[in-house]
């Protein structure tokens, strides 16, 4: 047992000293990661099947021309961003139970996916990637929501880590599963290979769906998950800092948006993921490793879906150290510049381009310490925003709404296709949006100083205990400002 508490230790941090509480938090990690993992595991599969599919006859097949490739991604970026805040709405009105909305999206995206395989234009393809970014919105940022609603801070980080890890064992089993696919089903019941790849995400998608419908306990104050008893369902509520819960309506929309913009909370964390997604994860994002090998003429189809598997693993492995690094040392800011340096040494790199291929190879596989944000970031404003649940849910949907509004005039502007694999024009963007990243990471941490927020005190017992408020406050007649003591949680103060 001691071996496996160090091992627990190292992993997930230092367990509670509760039984119950550890016993808890295995039932939540088991299923409500093991799903959210799955469904952005075949979330992140469809995305990167394009790419392979693309590059493994149906570019010729479909008659891709010109920028036509680009575009159907920038279609699927428009679909996302359409679908960001109504998911979000969804989410905290309470009239749609995540565990019946998450499942719904999941079997929409699974047919638009099955349909990919028997398209004979690039204008069906922005169609269907269009319908399917509405339907893929709710994912990411609706995770993290979820997320930061089931666990405390010092867990946060290391779950977010592991969810956004399996985008990138999606793209890494992309690859694997396309070559497997080519060496074995090609021709199979007269579908191509690249067909088979669509046909096959359907089939991995639809029972992952049907678990979440059968297994999600949505949130704390509303589950009725069978798989927790009533102590539990009581103790998941009470061991975390509860803010006022408001349900967001179309009603209080506007009120809602109103009040989260009034935060530089919202302001800097929206820009900080919206500039660095773009930046940092270019490598992925854009294809540029695939591309850079299909251009050069010497690797078989097979090589190029397996061969960028050692970036994504790079990607995988590095999330999970940062984060692990920015949990123990509670230093979020650090990973951004980290991810700069890593980007920083591969655009350069990248820029001379007339390297030896070993130097390529390096270029593209460091770029994976890159998507480190998509956890550390997302950790990083759960934490800053859980005095306000409606502020929570809106940061975190924008976050991820204006990082692919801005992403749809981006890669149109500095990584357009027509330009692989050099990509000139992107490298120097990647300088220069990465470095403005690093400074709006900056501006956060002075602001969290200068004005930090009500930030919840974790409750240590089980029950309604008294705590005290993240300030003083001044009562009359007394000298000293004292903190006043308040039940069951923290003081909720006005955001200004």
């Amino acid at each position: 047992m001691g071996v496996l508490r160090k091992l627990e230790t190292v992993c997930w941090g230092q367990p509670s000293e509760d039984p119950k509480e550890r016993k808890l938090l295995r039932k939540l990690d088991s299923v409500i990661l093991t799903y959210v993992c799955l469904s952005y595991f075949t979330n992140y599969l469809d995305r990167a099947n394009l790419a392979n599919a693309y590059v493994s006859g149906m570019k010729e097949e479909v008659g891709f021309l010109g920028n036509d490739y680009t575009y159907a991604g920038s279609m699927f970026t428009a679909g996302y961003v359409i679908g960001q805040w109504p998911s979000a709405l969804v989410l905290s009105s309470g009239r749609i139970p995540p565990r019946f909305w998450f499942p719904f999206c999941m079997v929409v995206w699974g047919f638009l996916t099955l349909g990919l395989a028997f398209v004979h234009t690039p204008h069906q393809v922005w169609g269907i990637r269009f319908v399917c970014g509405i339907f893929e919105a709710s994912t990411f940022s609706g995770t993290h929501y979820i997320l930061g609603s089931w666990y405390k801070d010092r867990e946060l980080g290391k779950r977010s880590a592991v969810f956004a890890t399996a985008a990138q064992v999606g793209s890494l089993f992309s690859g694997i599963m396309q070559g497997a696919i080519i060496s074995t089903l090609e021709g199979r019941s007269g579908l191509r290979g690249w067909q088979w790849l669509f046909v096959i995400d359907f089939c991995i998608t639809i029972p992952i769906a049907i678990y979440g419908f059968a297994m999600f306990p949505d949130t704390p104050h509303t589950t009725k998950a069978f798989w927790l008893t009533e102590e539990e369902r009581e103790l998941a509520f009470t061991r975390l800092p509860q803010a006022e819960h408001v349900k967001m309506t179309f009603a209080t929309l506007g009120a809602s948006i109103r009040r989260a913009v009034s935060t530089w909370r919202w302001y800097l964390f929206t820009l900080l993921f919206t500039v660095s997604a773009t930046a940092f994860e270019k490598v992925g994002v854009y294809t540029e490793f695939n591309l850079w090998l299909k251009s050069t003429g010497t690797y078989t189809t097979t090589q190029i879906n397996y061969y960028p598997s050692i970036f994504t693993a790079t990607a995988v492995v590095s999330t999970y150290i940062l984060t692990l690094i920015s949990d123990e040392t509670g230093n979020r800011f650090i990973v951004n510049v980290i991810m700069y340096i890593a980007v920083f040494i591969s655009s350069v790199m990248l820029l001379v381009w007339n390297i030896p291929t070993g130097a390529h190879w390096f270029a593209y596989i460091i770029g994976g310490l890159g998507y480190a944000g998509q956890a550390s970031n997302f950790a990083w404003a759960n934490s800053m925003t859980r005095d306000d649940d409606v502020l929570r849910s809106i940061t975190l949907s924008s976050m991820n709404l204006f990082s692919n509004v801005w992403a749809l005039w981006y890669q149109i502007a500095c990584w357009p296709v027509v330009q692989a694999p050099r990509f000139r024009n992107g490298q120097i963007a990647t300088l220069v949006t990465g470095a403005v990243s690093v400074g709006i990471a900056v501006a956060i941490v002075y602001c969290s100083r200068r004005w930090p927020p009500a930030l919840p005190i974790e409750p240590e017992h089980e029950g309604r205990t008294v705590q005290y408020a993240a300030e003083p406050e001044q009562t009359e007649g007394a000298e000293d400002a004292e903190k006043a003591p308040v039940e069951s949680g923290f003081a909720v103060k006005p955001i200004a």
